[in-house]
């Protein structure tokens, strides 16, 4: 029976690899060219917060010294009770505005959170003449660090009319502290690249909680609270139900927002659990992409919905691959005293191929040497099956009734010192890497990071 398992799951996941291999290839075309500057666009950064006391500040002074006068910074406080609300406070002006929300209404997950940020908006004088086509909504989170560039890079796509969202390039901003923050960069670098390029030539990139940028009125299509408050990944909700009602979402590398990557194998697993979980809430879709979406769209959404079906199946495959070398070893010296080399190599090209094709691709946009990248890329095969622990746990979540947010703690920060160059431009497949300037340090000895 297992062994019956085992075959299927291969078979379901080279089905998949080829899948995702024509996809980067396919995305290795252009990303297409921007219109017409958009010189009449109004940005509104919205930061929600929950307890960031130790990273708001100086994502602030950052976003400070990208603003302009067509652009707002608006933080929502969601009840916490460290000093985020006083940190806030210190560099608020006419630019730059806080929301308290209080308990019993705050802490009711980041959507709620989201939703009563987007009332506050409509209140606002600076908004009143504007049109909502106009106005862009830039959803941060609190640790996130924007290059400069950002406002130009994406401001060009939302002078097509049809275009409700566009994703940024997502990197790990401590990637040199560890092997940990490495691997996470290679997992952002690899889905953008394995599929945000290809998704984005089709009119369906996937959204992000950070570098997410949203037409309002795209928004506003979606109802008065278009954020999901149940849905602990509502910024995939949020992006699916927009091309399920008509609009465009893109992915664009012509700009990064930089994140703390976590240090920590238990915070990395939570972290993890709850994106898992967050994509097991947004099958309720599923229908509705079968219905409503055709080609290749239909195809890539519901790839990317069934995301924890292929991480199974995956682990299934690895599993065959680990047991069925060592089987045969024991048969072979049992039978013959040998174990061919044909078989070794089998098993290591079944096993670790995809590696070649991550080092590929994260050498390309890291810089790294060749073999670094490709010992990297080795270990992000295994680096993966972290998703089966953190799969189980959020199966074993969902089967019991649990959905409470899994709050990742940041790490402490360097204080802000001065605003980071902005990235260098990329010019065709070639993908710069920052100049951006590390400002974190790592938890104190004793101290978690989730």
């Amino acid at each position: 029976m297992i062994t019956i398992l085992a075959m299927a799951a291969t078979a379901a996941i080279i089905v998949c690899f080829t899948y995702a291999l024509g996809m980067y290839l396919e995305g290795r075309a252009s990303l297409g060219e921007p219109h017409a500057d958009a010189t009449n666009l109004f940005f509104v950064f919205l930061i929600p917060c929950l307890n960031e006391d130790r990273v708001i500040g100086a994502t602030l002074d950052r976003l400070g010294d990208l603003a302009a006068d067509s652009s707002l910074i608006l933080v929502v406080d969601d009840g916490s009770d460290d000093q985020t609300a006083a940190v806030v406070a210190s560099r608020a002006n006419e630019r730059v505005m806080l929301l308290r929300r209080q308990l019993p209404e705050a802490q009711q997950g980041k959507g709620a959170a989201l939703n009563a940020a987007l009332e506050y908006l409509a209140s606002l004088d600076v908004l009143r003449g504007r049109s909502s086509e106009d106005v862009i909504i830039c959803l941060m989170d609190a640790d996130g660090r924007l290059d400069s560039s950002a406002p130009e890079a994406v401001g060009h796509y939302f002078e097509d009319p049809g275009v409700g969202g566009v994703q940024l390039a997502v990197r790990i901003g401590n990637r040199e502290e560890g092997l940990l923050p490495r691997l996470q960069d290679l997992e952002f670098v690899c889905y953008s690249e394995l599929f945000q390029r290809c998704r984005s030539l089709h009119g369906f990139a996937g959204l992000g909680g950070n570098g997410q940028f949203t037409r309002l009125s795209a928004l506003r299509s979606l109802g008065s609270r278009p954020w999901s408050p149940s849905t602990l990944t509502e910024d995939l909700d949020l992006g699916v139900r927009l091309v399920l009602s008509g609009w465009r979402t893109l992915y664009t590398n012509a700009a990064e927002v930089h994140q703390q990557g976590l240090k920590s194998v238990k915070a990395l697993g939570r972290q993890r659990s709850r994106w898992f979980q967050g994509l097991l809430q947004c099958w309720h879709l599923i229908p509705q992409v079968a219905r409503k979406t055709s080609g290749r769209v239909r195809l890539d959404m519901l790839h990317m919905l069934l995301t924890p079906v292929l991480i199974f199946a995956a682990f299934l495959m690895t599993m065959s691959f680990v047991v069925a070398p060592v089987e045969r070893l024991i048969k072979s010296n049992l039978d013959t005293g040998g174990f061919g080399l044909n078989s070794l190599v089998a098993w290591y090209l079944l096993t670790f191929f995809p590696a070649l094709l991550f080092a590929i691709a994260y050498r390309r946009i890291s810089g790294i040497g060749r073999l670094r990248s490709f010992a990297i890329g080795h270990a992000f095969v295994l680096y993966g099956l972290l998703w089966i622990v953190a799969g189980s746990v959020a199966v074993w979540r969902v089967l019991a009734g649990r959905g409470g947010w899994l709050k990742t703690e940041r790490l402490k920060e360097w204080p802000y010192s001065r605003p980071a160059p902005a990235i260098r431009e990329r010019t065709g497949d070639a993908a710069a890497s920052s100049d951006w300037e590390l400002d974190w340090q790592p938890a104190s000895k004793g101290e978690t990071n989730g």
